[in-house]
């Protein structure tokens, strides 16, 4: 244990301790200042190399690939707008032929509907007429069988009258008849 608390103690003693170097006195923590101060420096260095490097292999890509490319695809572009604008103009087209064919299915509709309307008053006109020439045929046939019914009351009770008359004759006839066989049964009792 006695190891250790040497070396913590020595280490708590690093940040007094002084360095001298070509005249300087340097602590330990201006010589990690020092230190780090160099490493970003190198750093940057290195990090400026790379970069002086891409563009130095960007300066010597060929360009005119890039612009036949560009070019391909401004001309493909330039083809697939072509395209879209046909696509609206076709896609107004139909649009302007709906509108047009819907206006014309709406005029049919309402030439249809005053057709209809035209139609319906002239059946409903008819109907009427129909139905008042019914009443009035009804009427006359019920005034026609009345007058009959009536000539037929009229003839029943006339042929009821001869038949009366005629019974009332055939039975005044036969009691006649009879009445003069009994008398004669009652004259004579013997001559039958």
């Amino acid at each position: 244990m006695t190891d250790l608390t040497k070396v913590a103690d020595n280490i708590d003693g690093l940040a007094d301790r002084e360095i001298k170097a070509g005249g300087f006195k340097f602590t330990f923590a201006s010589v990690f200042a020092i230190l780090a101060f160099i490493s970003t420096i190198v750093g940057g260095l290195y990090g400026g190399f790379v970069l002086y490097q891409k563009i130095e292999e960007v300066a010597g890509l060929d360009i005119s690939a890039y612009q036949k490319q560009m070019d391909i695809m401004d001309a493909r572009m330039q083809g697939v707008a072509e395209k879209v604008e046909e696509g609206v103009e076709y896609s107004r087209a139909i649009k302007n032929g709906l509108s047009d064919d819907i206006l014309r299915i709406e005029q049919q509709v309402d030439r249809m509907d005053d057709t209809v309307r035209i139609i319906e008053d002239s059946v409903d006109g008819s109907v009427r007429e129909s139905e008042a020439e019914v009443r009035r045929l009804i009427k006359e046939a019920v005034s026609d069988i009345r007058i009959l019914i009536d000539a037929a009351e009229v003839r029943f009770e006339n042929q009821r009258e001869r038949v009366r008359t005629s019974q009332t004759a055939d039975m005044k006839e036969l009691e006649d008849r009879l009445m003069a066989k009994l008398q004669r049964a009652l004259d004579n009792p013997l001559s039958d």
